[in-house]
């Protein structure tokens, strides 16, 4: 290759790192985004395990441990979510 091609293929590469690198529009909302979605996760499934806990209790007359155990798996099913979804932001990023 000669000087004037090594040059421009520099250049090229240099530009395409700084475009990479470049915000987007609404990049500054994006974790606020992460955070609500993350919360919401977590909170819902949580709520909704004691929900339906609470449901069944009332409908069979149960003590309260179906109820709580029905709210830990919510939590349980939360983070499990919550993890999936961080993984999946993480090989986003990567690409």
């Amino acid at each position: 290759m000669t000087d004037e091609t090594e040059k421009l293929k520099h250049e090229i590469t240099a530009l395409r790192r700084a475009h990479r690198k470049a915000p987007t529009p609404g990049q500054g909302a994006a974790g606020y985004n992460v955070a609500v979605t993350i919360l919401t996760d977590l909170l819902g499934s949580i709520f909704i395990g004691c929900a339906i806990g609470l449901f069944l209790q009332y409908v069979f007359k149960t003590s309260v441990l179906l109820t709580a155990g029905l709210t830990l798996l919510g939590g349980v099913s939360g983070l499990y979510t919550t993890a999936r979804y961080a993984m999946r932001l993480e090989k986003r990023d990567k690409l």
